[in-house]
């Protein structure tokens, strides 16, 4: 029985593995194809308001000076 199990177990547990990786390729792939594309051609292909969009960037923006602000107050506090 434990045989039977393992004989049947084993191929799929390669096949699962094949997939796997072949999905996480597909993935980066598709990531990195999507990182390429320019702003305006993305918002087509995301078909979301343009207003969204703005404020997104907006946010995105204010979280950038956010972060730069807090490592400035990180330098001078550990400065002391």
């Amino acid at each position: 029985m434990v045989c039977a199990t393992l004989r049947h177990s084993i191929p799929k547990s390669i096949v699962y593995c094949q997939v796997h990786e072949a999905k996480r390729s597909l993935l980066d792939f598709f990531y990195t194809e999507l990182g390429k594309l320019e702003q305006k051609r993305l918002s087509a292909l995301l078909n979301e308001d343009p207003a969204i969009m703005e404020r997104q960037s907006a946010l995105a923006k204010r979280l950038e000076l956010y972060r730069s602000a807090q490592a400035e107050i990180d330098t001078v506090a550990w400065s002391k």
